[in-house]
């Protein structure tokens, strides 16, 4: 008798903990397929205004109409994005904190001392856009297409005076193998803002800008575009050619930069991929499409496993680089 009551006994705490379990897992489905049920935390790692800043508070808008929730964004500047990462870093991996990423916080957090690891420590979501980075010199410079410039400075080493963003910048790496490729020496002169760059190469104190405003100030007239980081040719600019077209797909930066959308890592899979489909939707909204066009960017999708891939691949490539 004593055997069949024990027995009894553990099978109703067996069927009690799997009916606990299978509530657990009942309530962690409902809450997945609800998501989202309240706002999201959007951190853009750029300042108010900026290529970043506009482009994705508009896509966040678009996304908003699907979701039915608030998208709060929030600036973070300064870093270069690794101070927007660690604020992202804070939040639970629910979701319901998401942050802008760049292949430039990628290189920074090569060159500075962070506390965490972009491949291990985020859960990419998307790439949304690519921003083409033009080599443009003035409009009156001797040089009219690249491969004179290339001939020019293959003949005065070290002569041609390149502007870049900060040391150690994308636009730099890219340089530095086209420069291993053309066996040509420029020299590099950094610069931390858009008008610094623009007052120097106006005034013939540089040579070549590789900001993206150089797009703006070519179709205004101001400087000539000779040559596109990015992964296809412009509409704007329909005569300049691509790096790739020229030297082929070299490394990071070569097809521009990247900017997506990250997560923290542990991101549940069932959210991820309604993140993923949400926003992909929202990326074709024409009001998003407007801003793109407006700020002469590229749309690049890449879905999250795209995305981990490209991003682990320039980490490694970076490893080497900076070892």
């Amino acid at each position: 008798m004593r055997k069949v009551i024990a027995i009894s006994f553990i099978s109703f705490i067996t069927i009690v903990t799997v009916l606990r379990i299978s509530t657990n897992i009942g309530i962690a489905a409902t809450q997945e397929d609800r998501f989202p049920s309240k706002p999201i935390k959007f951190i853009i790692r750029e300042g108010s205004g900026g290529t970043l800043d506009v482009p994705f508070r508009a896509l966040t808008r678009a996304a908003e109409k699907i979701f039915g929730q608030p998208i709060i964004c929030n600036n973070i500047p300064g870093g270069g994005g690794t101070r927007a990462l660690g604020a992202l870093l804070q939040e639970k991996p629910d979701g319901y904190a998401l942050s802008t990423f760049t292949m430039g916080t990628l290189v920074l957090a090569h060159v500075e001392k962070v506390s965490f690891s972009i491949p291990n420590d985020f859960t990419p979501i998307m790439n949304v856009q690519c921003v083409p980075m033009p080599l443009a010199v003035r409009k009156d410079a001797p040089w009219k297409t690249w491969e004179e410039l290339i001939k020019f400075a293959r003949e005065h080493k070290e002569e041609v005076k390149v502007a870049v963003w900060g040391a150690n910048s994308t636009a730099w790496l890219c340089l530095q193998k086209i420069e291993e490729k053309e066996k040509v020496k420029f020299t590099y002169v950094p610069f931390q803002g858009t008008g610094e760059v623009m007052a120097s190469i106006l005034g013939g104190h540089i040579d070549i800008s590789t900001l993206g405003s150089g797009i703006m100030y070519s179709k205004s007239g101001q400087l000539r575009s000779l040559l596109l980081l990015a992964g296809e040719r412009m509409k704007a600019l329909p005569g300049v050619p691509t790096a790739k077209e020229l030297y082929g797909d070299l490394g990071l930066g070569f097809t521009g930069g990247l900017s997506g959308i990250v997560a923290p890592n542990g991101l549940p899979e069932p959210i991820l991929i309604r993140l993923q489909d949400v926003f992909k939707k929202a990326i074709e909204d024409p009001d998003h499409l407007k801003v793109i066009e407006q700020f002469d960017l590229l749309i690049s999708y890449k879905n999250a496993e795209e995305f981990r891939k490209e991003i682990k691949k320039w980490d490694d490539e970076l490893n080497k680089i900076f070892k």
